[in-house]
């Protein structure tokens, strides 16, 4: 059985350095689990929110500048893929709980960090997912779902890619998810 629950925190740590370069923690806190649709005030997700998120992390451009200040994510909408930059992020399902079907223009890479996860393509292909089990999603149309008995945990970084084209000359646009799930970007 998960020991985890959707109030269940993570804690992140991150290392800087200062203006010399000398090394030291800028941040050490636990980041609670949010329910998007209750922004601006990000509650803890309820039995029927289906999923919580935990923004991680969030760079403005790439290659990353680790000298630019850190402005926290973590309680704001952010875009599914940012096109500045990658993001780093946690989504929590509860159990029999789906997300829909999209794609987004980027390289993702998932942990499986807890839970039964399934992975399905558009194409209705779907490969089954335990802890410890990392996906690479190369802007594929995909969808996740839980099909266990406990709250599952992903852990995922979104990575900016180029504009997907097939072979046929069609372009494969981002799925429109509306301002609460994939908010318009701000300027920098």
């Amino acid at each position: 059985m998960s020991s985890i629950k959707m109030d269940t925190p993570i804690r992140r740590v991150i290392a800087s350095h200062d203006a010399k370069g000398k090394a030291f923690f800028s941040s050490d806190e636990n980041l609670t689990p949010y329910d998007p649709t209750t922004a601006p005030e990000f509650k803890t997700p309820a039995s029927d929110a289906g999923f919580g998120v935990i923004q991680i992390h969030r760079s403005r451009g790439f290659p990353v500048d680790n000298m630019r200040p850190f402005v926290d994510p973590h309680k704001t909408l952010v875009p599914l893929a940012d096109t500045k930059g990658p993001s780093c992020r946690v989504l929590d399902l509860y159990p029999a709980e789906r997300g829909w079907m999209h794609r987004t223009l980027s390289l993702d890479y998932f942990v499986i960090l807890t839970g039964t996860v399934g992975l399905v393509t558009d194409g209705g292909a779907e490969k089954i997912l335990k802890p410890h089990d990392i996906v690479v999603c190369q802007g594929t149309n995909h969808e996740w779902i839980n099909r266990g008995q406990d709250l599952a945990r992903i852990f995922g970084v979104v990575v900016p890619s180029k504009e997907i084209v097939t072979e046929d000359g069609e372009r494969l646009e981002k799925t429109p998810a509306g301002p609460i799930y994939d908010p318009a970007e701000e300027e920098d």
